[in-house]
């Protein structure tokens, strides 16, 4: 799997063209972003703690049949998701993209298999 940033975007895709694209551009009172842990984590508001690079995730896939809203408190009006990442003789790992905010700003993200999309929402 690999990573791209474009503009305010990030993107990830693996070997099996599989797509997941995520908004970034921010305005006020709002705080969006992704990380990529070894559990579900509940989203903590805490800039500093977010990862500054993409781990390795090269030898990654997405589960495409997984993917979990996650929820915590802690977004006020935004929200979280996740989803698996697997590889061989490898502990899976998991992608999540969330966006904390008053109620005014949404971010979306677009999920694509084989170039067909089969989510596109708002967090």
């Amino acid at each position: 799997m690999k990573a791209f940033f474009v503009g305010e975007k990030v993107n990830f895709v693996d070997e099996n063209n599989i797509f997941v694209g995520y908004d970034l551009g921010q305005d006020c009172c709002e705080y969006a972003d992704w990380f990529v842990a070894d559990q579900i984590t509940p989203y903590t508001y805490d800039p500093d703690a977010a990862p500054k690079e993409v781990p390795d995730i090269e030898a990654y896939n997405f589960d495409k049949d997984f993917f979990q809203c996650v929820d915590s408190g802690d977004l006020d009006e935004g929200g979280m998701v996740a989803f698996r990442l697997v590889a061989d003789e490898k502990p899976d790992l998991y992608l999540h993209l969330f966006n904390s905010h008053n109620g005014y700003y949404g971010h979306g993200f677009e999920v694509k298999h084989g170039g067909e999309i089969v989510r596109n929402d708002y967090l």
